[in-house]
């Protein structure tokens, strides 16, 4: 066997490995969707708020409130590390931000798809995880005009429960895919 061919073919062999997910842990795959309006500026001094704390739709006896309370707490990191700080006064802030997270997709909610119109899909199955959806709309203070949507589906399995350091990690990766398309604030 020549030498020459030895290199090439040992670059392709260790091009073709792959490390195998822990088990227990689903895959990291998303889909997200987002739709900027001409009226979306961000400009150093942009500010947001909250127009409500995150809604989780389909969750009536609570179980999933410390999921909501992080999922929200890690968008607004994803923002600030933007550019776009929440403002502690919320009367004062340039746009109010409305987050809606779900388990399914969009498509089972028609109230989050009436307002959205937005159709993340993942393709292939999580080979017995469910989709989860989060949905986020920012709109200029104290009005409904819609100048930015954004939904992320994801895999997700709401009875396992990862350490902590875990699902952190995979909500700020979710945050950054779902808001990667708002510039930052220069």
């Amino acid at each position: 066997f020549p030498r020459a061919l030895l290199l090439p073919l040992l670059v392709l062999l260790g091009a073709c490995s792959s490390q195998p997910r822990p088990t227990g842990e689903p895959p990291v795959r998303a889909s997200a969707v987002s739709v900027t309006m001409p009226g979306f500026v961000v400009a150093p001094d942009t500010s947001l708020a909250w127009r409500s704390d995150l809604i989780w739709v389909d969750d009536p006896e609570g179980r999933f409130e410390r999921r909501a309370e992080l999922l929200q707490r890690t968008l607004q990191d994803e923002f600030a590390r933007k550019g776009l700080p929440f403002n502690t006064d919320p009367d004062s802030a340039t746009y109010d931000v409305l987050a809606i997270a779900m388990l399914g997709p969009i498509s089972g909610h028609p109230e989050v798809e009436e307002v959205f119109r937005l159709y993340p899909a993942l393709q292939k199955s999580g080979d017995g995880y469910r989709r989860g959806s989060v949905v986020v709309a920012i709109a200029p203070r104290g009005t409904s005009d819609i100048v930015w949507r954004g939904a992320l589906e994801v895999f997700t399995d709401p009875a396992t429960m990862q350490e902590l350091s875990v699902r952190e990690e995979r909500m700020r990766w979710s945050a950054r895919q779902l808001l990667a398309s708002i510039p930052a604030a220069r």
